[in-house]
């Protein structure tokens, strides 16, 4: 890549890039880069899969915030620059030695390679050349990004400022940021004494019903009642690290009269009615429309969860034909809870009409361009009911800095200051209590009567409604090129609220808490298109989402042999491998019939570590895998069955794949050490990753303790013979992966 070759860049331009895969990284980017417009940099913003279009090379001052996702890889929206800085890096050292930068990372301690997007990003451009003027922020989701996310950012505009040489930022641009601060600091003083009694509980719901009463759009929607302790406020006279609150920037336009009416209705579609206007990185990755050809349950009635395997025939996708294998993925572009949605527009004071106007979307200032996902309403037109279908993450549990910007918009002063307390760090513990709540956006205005925000501030605050990822499971072979087959568990839990003022003076005890259900946004709506009598002919938006980190079944012609663990649906891409090798086993068989060849085919070993709850009620796929196995495409099968003890006595196996896995590690240690065996992982990344991490790790450590002098082989820096540590079994398990031969596909 070409060096920057400007020298006249204005003082103050500053460039905000983002990668995000649910929408966290790109919100917490727009946001600081609003603010910098408002502080009077000459700012701008793009997602960095874009780096050509705003010409990367030339930058001179970047603000990078980064997520990270599945096992640790960088967001599906920036894999093409990660290809271009992988090219850079090879060709030219100082590439960048003109850029100075700053990073944020997003990341989950809950999960491994915690911000491993960030700490790769700032380590390649370092080895280019470039320069970081600010420290590295790695924020965890696991216990609240804001703790990290809020003083990153109020440090980034010293930072900056020196970098550029800027003495200040504009005074009105400070002054009109901080009044909102200063103003949230002081509580209400005519509401403190009744912090002390009163918690979120059936008035508010009672207020609530009759705020809402009459209006035109209507919902059998449950709301969800908060179980919340503010007693603990009554002694707090002023609140600190609220978040900043962004920038009004998106305005509605109501237009009398539009061509577009047509365009933007959503009713009765399984799809939004902008699909076609939906962008892709590249050609074989566009969305398009797929109708659901074939469905059926995969699970029995007593299940705890319901799996269905659906069919979708893209036999009319041209530009996917030839472009897909196992190990791939494809995105669904689904439609939020339309009972919810009723339930929020009703809440927001809209009746149906008004809903369903053409609109356009605009930004108030024009010095600030609109949120990636909302630029194309500048110019389609589009309705606030399908935005709220389709468009913004309705369900996602509101962050702190939305909790502040609702603050702004209460009429009660008790409502607003505990909307203010709870995005502060003073009410960080009631915080955690609504968090493990989960309250979606519709609960939180349910539970605080007098907030009202205008549907314009949503679209500035809410995100944008990420599409899902499936794994594909089948191959493309001549018999299934036209068909993508995937299998997913139905998501529907309960919620736990527990009134703190329920307990019972003369027992001591607590009553029962209340029980709500709760559904995912994706699958129920999945599962309610394929009981409806419209397969085959309603189609739904996917797009194809190559696998990009290795996960691929290798040729038959590598002769290590594979072993393979997914237990529950994490079994799906591998039946696609098995498939795969089916078929190339009898390509090869044909072809040496064809040549009166007396050897016949033979491919690698492959072993795969299934495991399920029941042995007759989720044993996914059973079939497939039993054909595979007797044969001879999978040598080995080891099924596991975590609450069916009478099937584990009766086959012999473990309770969990971990377990069964250290039950043969013996084996599997020979086929690691000697065989240099390839592992592939797919499934929770929270639990079943983790604890087979440290399977493998721990069968490393028994092998070479048997076997010292594998150490050598494993760790060619150790001259001496001696067992692994877990350190060290560890270590070989980190390169492994940087060399694809341990390949995981999670999620959570």
């Amino acid at each position: 890549m070409p060096e920057a070759q400007s020298d006249n860049t204005d003082a103050l331009q500053v460039t905000f890039l983002y990668a995000s895969q649910t929408g966290n990284a790109e919100s917490i980017s727009y946001t600081t880069y609003e603010e910098a417009v408002k502080r009077g940099y000459s700012a701008e913003w793009h997602v960095l899969n874009d780096y050509k279009k705003f010409k990367f090379d030339e930058l001179r001052t970047v603000v990078f915030v980064v997520s990270t996702t599945g096992d640790g890889d960088p967001p599906d929206n920036s894999a093409r620059f990660w290809r271009a800085l992988k090219k850079t890096s090879r060709d030219d050292g100082a590439a960048y030695a003109h850029l100075r930068y700053a990073i944020l990372g997003l990341g989950d301690t809950n999960y491994s390679n915690f911000c491993n997007t960030a700490r790769r990003l700032d380590k390649q451009l370092g080895e280019l050349g470039a320069t970081s003027f600010y420290p590295t922020g790695l924020a965890d989701d696991g216990t609240g990004l804001e703790e990290v996310v809020e003083p990153w950012i109020e440090g980034l505009w010293p930072a900056l400022a020196k970098e550029l040489n800027q003495d200040s930022a504009k005074d009105s641009a400070s002054d009109a940021m901080s009044k909102d601060t200063k103003e949230a600091a002081e509580l209400a003083d005519s509401a403190v004494d009744a912090l002390a009694a009163l918690s979120i509980d059936k008035k508010a719901n009672e207020d609530n019903d009759l705020a809402t009463e009459g209006l035109a759009v209507q919902s059998a929607y449950e709301f969800l009642p908060l179980g919340l302790d503010f007693r603990p406020m009554a002694t707090v006279k002023a609140i600190t690290g609220a978040p900043r609150v962004p920038a009004a920037v998106c305005a509605i336009h109501w237009p009398e009269e539009t061509e577009e009416e047509e365009h933007a209705q959503t009713d009765g579609k399984a799809y939004p009615p902008w699909h076609a206007e939906i962008e892709a990185d590249a050609r074989a990755q566009t969305p398009f429309l797929a109708p659901i050809k074939a469905t059926q349950q995969a699970t029995g009635d007593k299940a705890l969860k319901r799996t269905l395997v659906v069919d979708l025939d893209v036999s009319a996708a041209d530009h996917v034909r030839g472009e897909w294998q196992a190990g791939d993925s494809f995105n669904v572009y689904a439609r939020n809870d339309p009972q919810m949605v009723s339930a929020l527009l009703g809440r927001l004071g809209l009746d149906v009409n008004e809903a369903q106007r053409s609109i356009f979307v605009r930004s108030s200032d024009e010095k600030i361009q609109l949120p990636a996902h909302l630029r194309r309403f500048g110019s389609v037109a589009t309705t606030v009911r399908a935005l709220f279908d389709w468009a913004l993450d309705i369900t996602s549990f509101p962050r702190k800095q939305l909790l502040r910007a609702l603050a702004d918009h209460c009429s009660e002063p008790i409502d607003r200051d505990r909307m203010l307390y709870l995005s502060s760090r003073q009410g960080a513990a009631i915080f955690d209590e609504l968090r493990r709540q989960g309250p979606a956006l519709v609960d939180i205005l349910h539970a605080f009567p007098s907030c009202a925000p205008p549907v314009d501030r949503l679209l500035d605050l809410l995100q944008p409604l990420a599409p899902r990822s499936y794994s594909i499971c089948n191959a493309p072979h001549q018999r299934d090129a036209g068909v993508w087959r995937f299998a997913f568990n139905v998501v529907e839990y309960e919620l736990e609220v527990v009134d703190p003022f329920s307990d019972n003076e003369d027992t001591g005890k607590q009553s029962s808490p209340m029980r709500v259900n709760r559904r995912g946004v994706c699958t129920p709506w999945l599962e309610r298109l394929c009981k409806a009598k419209t397969v085959g002919s309603d189609p739904i938006l996917v797009s194809l989402r190559p696998n990009l980190n290795g996960f691929r079944l290798p040729p038959p012609s590598d002769t290590r042999p594979v072993i393979m663990v997914g237990p529950g649906t994490g079994v799906a891409p591998f039946v696609g491998f098995l498939e795969q090798r089916a078929a190339e086993l009898e390509a090869a068989l044909a072809a040496a019939e064809k040549a009166d060849s007396i050897q016949g085919p033979s491919a690698p070993s492959t072993w795969l570590f299934f495991g399920c709850r029941s042995s007759t009620e989720d044993y996914l796929f059973k079939d497939d895998l039993e054909h595979h196995h007797s044969s001879g495409v999978l040598s080995r099968l080891s099924v596991c069955f975590s609450r069916d003890a009478a099937a584990r006595e009766q086959r012999g196996t473990q309770r969990y794949v971990q377990d069964a896995m250290l039950f043969r590690e013996d084996e599997i240690g020979d086929l690691l050490v000697t065989k240099d065996a390839m592992i592939f992982v797919c499934g929770d990344a929270k639990g079943m990753a983790k604890d087979v991490n440290a399977a493998l790790a721990d069968i490393l450590c028994s092998y070479s303790s048997a076997h010292p002098s594998c150490v050598t082989r494993l760790i060619p820096e150790i001259k001496e013979p001696a067992p692994l540590t877990k350190a060290q079994a560890l270590q070989v398990l980190g390169r492994w992966a940087t060399e694809r031969r341990y390949v995981r596909d999670l999620w959570a």
